[in-house]
């Protein structure tokens, strides 16, 4: 009774995978006005293919594994067949349909395996690559040759060289192999960042650019907000409310990265970092009202963090940071370690909270970390502040300044509370 419910199951999950890559096949002919008489399959046709691949792997084991792979190439034989039919009455040289159709298959057939999460996992993703077409094709028509090679040659570094690197600590602190996976990660958040900021289209979603932003690159918002601020004077409150939402922001990345590298001071880590985002986002919210009578910022001009220069910037930073963490704590003390992350915190976000994390609980101890990383933050947001003096109209940075003083303000009682509380 068991083996035909997991059986029943099974076989269900496959229809169901059908069904999905079949409606999205259909929702795709209703877009493009084709009659279904001309089309190589419909939803129904990918029900049945999928479950053609879950019987044909089924029957396979009871009559042989050349059932399946008979049964395989004889689908693949309908399909070319098909193909060169269809293709002849609608002059249309496409593959998208077909290749789908064997993946199908093949899908339907894992959904008989143990593998069958991994089944469905690829069905929903190929589901989501087959709908996302026409906005793949905007991503694609911004997508810049300098961003697409750099883009290129980082992939090449971090999943081609990295397998290579040494994974022994040197000088006690210094992991190539390790130092590099967490480059390739938080440049992966940021990556993910960018490109949904170019999916955005032009004139709208400032609020998501500017969250987004403060993923990929606040500082750099924040320089070209102020620089933005003294050519388009019509919208300097749009852009100082970028400015302070992407300033926020960056205490909830900050929040991941923490999680990413060291889970156990992530609680302790949490209740500041985002006391100053809902402070920040405080500061934001009176400029919104404002902006809101301001034409939308065109675009925000940011260059792709995925590129290698930045990274291996980032790592060197990290890599510096670490060795400082590390020898201000063993021959200054705590108070060394608090200077390490205020001086790391003017230069990059990431690099001390990343190297504060990955020595908590081990060279430093949790509580010096967490406020480590706080001060790093504090500093950090100063320091866009005073971009925004130094480089931003008048009327911007003051109201940068302003929307700014709720995070510092917050950190700094924290900071002074927590000092007192350690001492």
């Amino acid at each position: 009774m068991s083996e035909n419910l997991n059986l029943l199951e099974s076989l269900l999950i496959a229809l169901a995978l059908g069904i999905l890559i079949g409606a999205e096949r259909g929702i795709a002919r209703i877009r493009r006005n084709v009659e279904e008489k001309k089309t190589f399959a419909g939803i129904r046709t990918f029900t049945l293919v999928s479950l053609l691949g879950a019987l044909s792997l089924y029957f396979a084991e009871l009559f042989g594994k050349m059932f399946f792979v008979v049964s395989f190439f004889g689908f693949v034989l309908l399909v070319i067949t098909a193909y060169i039919i269809t293709s002849k009455i609608e002059k249309d040289v496409g593959t998208t349909t077909e290749i789908t159709a064997l993946l199908t298959f093949l899908y339907g057939a894992l959904c008989m395996t143990e593998y069958r999460l991994v089944a469905v996992v690829l069905a929903i993703f190929t589901t989501v690559i087959l709908y996302t077409k026409k906005p793949t094709h905007l991503f694609l028509g911004r997508i810049t040759d300098e961003e697409f090679y750099a883009t290129l040659k980082f992939a090449i570094i971090a999943f081609v060289i990295l397998p290579f690197l040494p994974r022994d600590d040197y000088l006690g602190f210094f992991n190539p192999y390790k130092l590099w996976i967490i480059v390739v990660i938080i440049s992966g958040i940021e990556f993910a960042s960018y490109v949904i900021m170019k999916l955005i289209p032009p004139r709208k979603g400032l609020a998501v650019i500017g969250l987004l932003a403060g993923i990929v690159s606040s500082t750099a918002l924040v320089m070209n907000a102020s620089q933005e601020s003294k050519r388009e004077k019509a919208l300097i409150n749009s852009l100082a409310f970028s400015s302070a939402l992407a300033s926020s922001t960056v205490f909830l990345k900050l929040i991941i990265e923490v999680y990413i590298v060291n889970k156990s001071i992530v609680k302790e880590v949490s209740i500041p970092l985002l006391g100053m985002f809902f402070l920040g986002i405080a500061g934001a919210l009176f400029l919104w009202k404002i902006s809101m009578r301001e034409e939308r910022v065109e675009k925000i001009n940011l260059t792709s963090p995925f590129t290698l220069g930045p990274a291996l910037k980032f790592g060197a930073i990290f890599a510096i940071i670490i060795f400082l963490t590390t020898f201000a704590n063993r021959y200054l003390g705590v108070g060394g370690v608090y200077f390490t992350s205020a001086l790391g915190g003017i230069l990059n976000l990431d690099a001390p909270t990343v190297s504060l994390a990955s020595l908590a609980n081990r060279d430093i101890a949790s509580e010096v970390a967490a406020l480590g990383i706080v001060i790093a933050g504090c500093i950090n947001t100063i320091s866009k502040a005073g971009i925004a003096f130094f480089w931003g109209s008048k009327e911007f940075s003051k109201l940068v300044v302003l929307s700014f003083s709720f995070p510092i303000i917050g950190a700094s009682a924290y900071i002074v509370f927590s000092i007192l509380s350690l001492t």
